[in-house]
C-alpha cells in the first residue's frame, strides 16, 4: 500500500474524493453521475464490472460501497490512467483487465450482477454491438452515461435543442453520426443518441430502462436485464439468420441470452 498518491503525470477524467481532503482533479464528478443515474448506496455481495474504467475511481467507488469483486476494464494500460496508483494507495483488491466493451463474453469472465458503462457507448463506430455485449455478462442492472443530441444536434458546426429545429424530433429515435472530429473536436466520437432513441436501443437490446434522463449534452440510464432473448431476437427480423450463419462465433449460442 503507498503511503502518498502523486497525481501528476495522469491525465484524471474522474473527479473523486479518494479520502477527507485528497480529491482526484478530473472535471466529471463520480458523485454526481452516480447521484443522476439512481446508483445503489451499497452493493453489498455483487459482482461489478466497469467498462472504460479509465481513472478507475468508479471501480473503487463501488468496492468502497461494499461490492463483493469488482472487475475494470479497458483499452489502455492500468499503469498510464493512474488506476494502478490509486489501487496501491487504497489497498484495493479492484482488478484490472486489458480489453474493452467488444471482448465481453460470460464464458472468459462470468456475469456480473452490475454493469457500468460510463462513458463509453459515443466512442464506439458499433454502438448495439455494444449493448449487446453488456447484456451477454449483465445479470441484474446496466448503468449508462454517454453524450446525447436532446439539447446539442450539431447543424454546420452549430448547436440546437432538438424541440427547436423541429417539436417532433424529440419524440423521434434519432441518433446523430460524427464521420470526423466534429463532436469536441474528437476522432473517436461516433455517435450521439437522443433520449428515445437511447431508450429504445436498450429495449432491443434485451433492458427495461427505468430511468433515462438528460442533462444538457449528456445522458444518464439506469436499466434493468430482462430475462431470456434480447428483443432483437425475438421479433421475427433478418438477425435470427444473421445469427445462426454468422454471429455465433461471436456471441456463442442463443441459450447463453437466456441467464
Amino acid at each position: 500500500m503507498a503511503t502518498k498518491l502523486d497525481l501528476e503525470g495522469v491525465y484524471w477524467h474522474q473527479q473523486w474524493e479518494v479520502e477527507p481532503g485528497l480529491v482526484t482533479p478530473g472535471r466529471n464528478s463520480v458523485a454526481q453521475l452516480l447521484k443522476l443515474v439512481d446508483f445503489p448506496d451499497r452493493l453489498d455481495g455483487k459482482r461489478v464490472l466497469d467498462i472504460g474504467a479509465w481513472n478507475g475511481c468508479f471501480s473503487f467507488e463501488c468496492e468502497r460501497r461494499g461490492a463483493a469483486e469488482v472487475l475494470a476494464i479497458g483499452p489502455e494500460p492500468s499503469a498510464a490512467t493512474g488506476f494502478d496508483r490509486l489501487k496501491s494507495f487504497l489497498g484495493s483488491k479492484v482488478s484490472y483487465q486489458f480489453g474493452s466493451i467488444y471482448d465481453l463474453s460470460p464464458q472468459a469472465l462470468g456475469t456480473f450482477d452490475i454493469v457500468l458503462c460510463f462513458g463509453v457507448l459515443y466512442h464506439l463506430r458499433y454502438p448495439l454491438l455494444g449493448l449487446d455485449n453488456c447484456k451477454r455478462v449483465a445479470k441484474e442492472s446496466l448503468y449508462l452515461e454517454s453524450s446525447c443530441i436532446d439539447h446539442d444536434l450539431l447543424i454546420n458546426g452549430k448547436s440546437y435543442p432538438l424541440e427547436a429545429v423541429n417539436p417532433s424530433l424529440a419524440d423521434t429515435a434519432i441518433s446523430q453520426f460524427f464521420r470526423l472530429d466534429e463532436l469536441n473536436a474528437d476522432p473517436s466520437n461516433w455517435f450521439s443518441p437522443n433520449e428515445k432513441c437511447l431508450r429504445d436501443m436498450l429495449l432491443s437490446s434485451g433492458f427495461e430502462p427505468t430511468v433515462v434522463r438528460s442533462t444538457g449534452v449528456r445522458i444518464y440510464a439506469h436499466a434493468k436485464v430482462k430475462p431470456g432473448m434480447p428483443e432483437f431476437l425475438t421479433i421475427g427480423s433478418g438477425e435470427n439468420v444473421y445469427y445462426d450463419l454468422f454471429l455465433r462465433k461471436y456471441f456463442g449460442e442463443k441459450a447463453e441470452w437466456t441467464k
